[in-house]
């Protein structure tokens, strides 16, 4: 049984677009999502991110709002939570600011025949990811890492989508029309219909008006449809 919490956090344009057309950093969120962004990650243990989107932003976000970094250390917990990379490619150049945000960096890479631990540089920790995503979150849990916020890219949402392996959805609704190839699940995926076909397989549980246009939305998902 997967004890671990996995929670999706994006923003997205009308259309179900992540990025512009041609691809690369892409911010569409203003101040409320921000906020938002923030408050889940502050609920986090880790923030699990995919190498193409690191390699997109060159870091990954942060806490900034003092009241919230106030919140973890008053509970005993680091003020950020630990960031998570799902990467078989280890070519990160350390002078991008990822290697200089106040944060611990474990990267996640498939199992090699040497089953090397050792971390590249710039890393804290390296985990091999066995055989699935729902073993590898076992294995964060022994480590205690419970509660995770998913940031993407598209494939890495999509490996958790195949397995079901999230438990929410926070989407904000960002009033843009985009087009493009971009969309927060990968066009690649053709068969998720028929995994997630149960009726009422997603709760709605909160939205929200953020200011600047901006619409949040929360699913959580039903196990039990």
């Amino acid at each position: 049984m997967k004890k671990n919490w996995v929670k999706l956090v994006l923003a997205s344009s009308i259309d179900g677009r992540i990025a512009y057309p041609e691809g690369g950093k892409t911010q569409l969120g203003q101040s409320g999502d921000r906020l938002v962004l923030e408050e889940s990650l502050a609920w986090s243990d880790g923030i699990l991110m995919g190498g193409q989107t690191l390699r997109d932003h060159q870091s990954i976000c942060v806490i900034k709002n003092k009241n919230l970094l106030q919140q973890r250390t008053s509970e005993g917990k680091n003020e950020q939570p630990i960031a998570l990379i799902a990467s078989n490619q280890i070519d990160f150049p350390g002078n991008w600011l990822f290697f200089r945000q106040p944060l611990q960096r474990w990267l996640i890479q498939k199992q090699d025949k040497k089953n090397e631990i050792t971390p590249p540089n710039g890393f804290d920790k390296k985990i091999n990811l066995k055989f699935t995503w729902r073993d590898a979150l076992d294995d964060l849990y022994k480590k205690g890492i419970a509660k995770i916020v998913l940031l993407g890219g598209a494939n890495l949402i999509s490996d958790f989508l195949l397995e079901d392996l999230i438990d929410e959805l926070q989407i904000t609704i960002t009033p843009h029309l985009l087009g493009g190839d971009y969309c927060w699940v990968s066009s690649e995926l053709k068969k998720l219909n028929t995994i997630m076909k149960t009726k009422n397989g997603w709760i709605l549980k909160e939205t929200k008006k953020l200011g600047n246009n901006e619409l949040l939305i929360r699913y959580f998902r039903n196990n039990w449809s």
